[in-house]
């Protein structure tokens, strides 16, 4: 087990910040947040990209928000919504809302950040079937009443109006200043204001005192880029951040023992797999090497030993957290059974190379992982190479299909069927890795159109066990999330990741 916990040298990391003196905080009501990567882009729909869009929502309002714990959607910029028949659905907008330019909002705001986000010279990632393609036009009834229709029944419209992909953007300065003015100066209705992007390094924004919730009690939001833990825990330790995303489990005392910080945790509703690659020439095309691959991988040893408990294992491709969710039987740990298959495919693991691409610092000890699926395919004599890659160059890669025969990727929030289904298993799709399978295709098209329940739930229920026997990933598990926050900041972490500062209370510094 040595390899596997040869991990990044955080304990020489942590073994400094006990002597790194605090510094001076006259920070009043700003909160700094540490995250692992940078914004994709200040505009919004356009960048599936939970990182972008979690800062975004501090300057964009959605549509419909989520109940924290319950996730069901509830009131935002719409105050009501019914369906009107099997593909018309009704949304009452809210009045009094300004944009940040004084702009009001209205059905118009509506109807052009949808049509922008459809619009193919945009190249949003939101014309996606799973997201915005079925709907066939926006219907403006008056200022503050709009209509989907759809293409089809989609019982899932309400869920993307209460995510991220409805951000609503304003109408008039959308159309005079142009996307590309708007994303150097982005002007939401939210409870932040753009202040400054400084790249690979920082975004500011300032409480905005018109809100149409009331004025946050944070005063100003700076969001720290720090890739690697051990740098973002020292940055949390020293007082030059306040919340730090993606505490290493095994650093969880030294957290606790601080007197600076305390760890605060939750289950998260994102999941974390490998995915295998078969959408071009390579091993992975021949489905008894993907079920070998996971044979070949101990995940509960990665879970035990990597994240030392902080994970739930996964055995399919949705988790619990997720309404559509059916239990799967996991792939069980056996390196005969994988050798067999290798054996079958005509494939001799020991002349086998592998390329690896993982983020570092974006999901938690996501390169420690890696590495050790690494070490665990060396046992069979698999050579899996590892590459690192900076978050934005990792996405990239994922969508311009320049990985290598594996990647290691999250997913989330994961709340419903569709937004895992069809974005992550249609050849297609942005981030997919897997497809061409017309089966699995056809039983995607059809369950998102149906309205019954119970219908729904069967037919994700057998397109999960579909997607379990095709392996295109080696299933890891649901994401445990850790927070180091100060002693400062009142905020309670969610486990639908929406960390919004908007919520949160600060003791002037």
């Amino acid at each position: 087990m040595r390899r596997l916990t040869a991990l990044l040298p955080v304990a020489i990391a942590l073994a400094l910040l006990w002597s790194a003196p605090a510094r001076a905080q006259s920070r009043g009501k700003e909160i700094v947040v540490g995250f692992g990567a940078e914004p994709r882009t200040m505009l919004a729909v356009t960048i599936v990209d939970w990182t972008t869009n979690n800062m975004l929502e501090h300057i964009y309002d959605r549509l419909l928000d989520r109940d924290a714990k319950t996730f069901k959607p509830k009131p935002m910029l719409a105050e009501s919504w019914r369906i009107v028949n099997d593909t018309t659905w009704e949304f009452k907008l809210r009045k009094g809302v300004k944009f940040h330019n004084g702009e009001p909002f209205t059905a118009q705001s509506v109807k052009a950040t949808i049509e922008y986000a459809l619009d193919p010279a945009t190249k949003s990632h939101y014309a996606a079937a799973a997201y915005w393609s079925l709907v066939k036009e926006v219907q403006v009834v008056d200022d503050f009443t709009v209509r989907f229709v759809t293409k089809q029944p989609w019982p899932n419209l309400v869920d993307s109006a209460a995510s991220t992909n409805s951000l609503m953007m304003p109408a008039k300065a959308l159309k005079e200043l142009g996307p590309q003015k708007l994303a150097e100066k982005p002007i939401g209705t939210g409870p932040f204001r753009f202040v400054e992007w400084k790249r690979d390094e920082r975004l500011v924004l300032e409480r905005n005192p018109d809100y149409w919730q009331g004025p946050a009690d944070v005063s100003r939001v700076t969001f720290r880029f720090i890739p690697e833990f051990s740098a973002r825990m020292a940055a949390l330790l020293s007082g030059e951040i306040d919340i730090m995303k993606d505490v290493p489990p095994h650093a969880v005392e030294t957290i606790e023992k601080s007197g600076r910080a305390t760890l605060r945790a939750t289950v998260s509703s994102r999941i974390n797999y490998l995915a295998l690659v078969n959408l071009k020439p390579g091993p992975m095309q021949d489905l008894r090497v993907r079920r070998a691959m996971n044979h070949a991988v101990d995940v509960d040893e990665l879970i035990k030993q990597v994240l030392k408990g902080r994970a739930s294992r996964m055995c399919g491709p949705l988790a619990p957290a997720n309404v559509d969710y059916a239990p799967a039987e996991c792939y069980k740990y056996d390196p005969a059974r994988a050798q067999a298959l290798f054996k079958d495919a005509g494939v001799d693991p020991a002349k086998l190379q592998l390329t690896l691409d993982t983020p570092s610092g974006r999901y938690p000890l996501d390169k420690d992982v890696s590495l050790a699926i690494a070490a665990q395919l060396q046992r069979l004599g698999i050579k899996a190479n590892v590459v690192v890659n900076e978050w934005g160059t990792h996405l990239d890669k994922i969508k311009n299909r320049n990985t290598g025969d594996m990647f290691f990727l999250g997913w989330g929030p994961a709340l419903y069927g569709q937004a895992m289904m069809h974005p992550l298993f249609l050849a297609d799709q942005t981030y997919s890795s897997y497809g061409n399978n017309k089966t699995i295709d056809d039983k995607i098209a059809r369950a998102q159109t149906l309205l019954e329940p119970k219908a729904r739930a069967d037919a994700y229920a057998e397109l999960q066990r579909l997607i379990r026997d095709e392996a295109p990933w080696v299933f890891l598990w649901q994401q445990h999330d850790l927070y180091g926050v100060t002693s400062q900041i009142e905020w309670t972490p969610r486990a639908d990741e929406k960390v919004w500062m908007y919520e949160a209370k600060v003791t002037p510094r």
